[in-house]
C-alpha cells in the first residue's frame, strides 16, 4: 500500500457543511429563545424548527450552550478598540458598541442572561464569545491611553472597563433593551472620565 500525498490527506472527508443549514440552526435558537427561555431552547426543539437532524447540530457544536451562544453572537457586532486621537472619543467609539443591539438582540442575550447565575458552562462560553470582546476593546483604549499618559496609572483598568458593560447588561435584563446611545454618552463623561483622571 503506497503512503498518501500530503495534499491527499488535507482533503475533508464527507459532504461541505451547508451554510444555509447552519444559518436556519441559529435563527431557530434565536426564535426559541425568544419565546421559550433558555430551559425551553432543546436540541430537539432546535431541530424541529430548523428542520434538520441533531446530528447536524452536534457535528457543529459539542453543547447545548456552546450553540446558545452561537446564535447569540451571531446577532453581535464586532468590538474594536478605535483610535480617534482623543481619550473621549476612544471611550465612546468602544462604548457604543452596547448601544447597537436591536430589539431581538437584546431580547435574546436577555434569555441567556437570565440562566447565567444558575449554568456555569453558559456563564464562561457566554463571557468567552458575547462578554469579554466589548470588555477587552474598552481595556485596550484605556491601557493605550495609561501609556499616553493621560489616564493615571494606578487606575483600577479592569473594574472601570466593566462599567458600561454592567450597565447595559442590566438593560438587556430588566428592560430588554441596549442602552440608549445618550446613556452611554452620559456614563462616559460622567462615571468612566472622572474615574480614570
Amino acid at each position: 500500500m503506497s503512503p498518501m500525498r500530503a495534499d491527499e490527506m488535507a482533503k475533508p472527508t464527507g459532504r461541505p457543511r451547508d451554510p444555509g443549514v447552519e444559518a436556519s440552526i441559529l435563527a431557530a435558537v434565536q426564535d426559541l429563545l425568544i419565546e421559550s427561555g433558555y430551559a425551553g431552547t432543546t436540541i430537539g426543539a432546535v431541530a424541529d424548527r430548523a428542520r434538520c437532524g441533531r446530528s447536524a447540530i452536534y457535528r457543529r457544536w459539542e453543547t447545548k450552550a456552546e450553540l446558545v451562544v452561537a446564535a447569540v453572537g451571531a446577532l453581535q457586532i464586532a468590538a474594536d478598540a478605535p483610535d480617534t486621537g482623543t481619550l473621549r472619543g476612544d471611550l465612546l467609539g468602544a462604548a457604543m458598541h452596547f448601544a447597537r443591539a436591536d430589539d431581538r438582540t437584546a431580547r435574546v442575550l436577555a434569555s441567556i442572561l437570565s440562566e447565567i447565575g444558575r449554568d456555569e458552562e453558559l456563564r464562561d462560553v457566554a463571557y468567552r464569545v458575547v462578554g469579554g470582546p466589548p470588555v477587552a476593546a474598552l481595556t485596550a483604549v484605556i491601557e493605550r491611553w495609561i501609556e499616553r499618559g493621560e489616564v493615571r496609572g494606578d487606575a483600577p483598568v479592569a473594574l472601570i472597563a466593566g462599567l458600561v458593560p454592567t450597565a447595559a447588561f442590566g438593560s438587556v435584563s430588566l428592560r430588554r433593551r441596549a442602552l440608549e446611545p445618550d446613556a452611554v454618552v452620559q456614563l462616559v463623561d460622567e462615571v468612566v472620565l472622572p474615574a480614570l483622571r
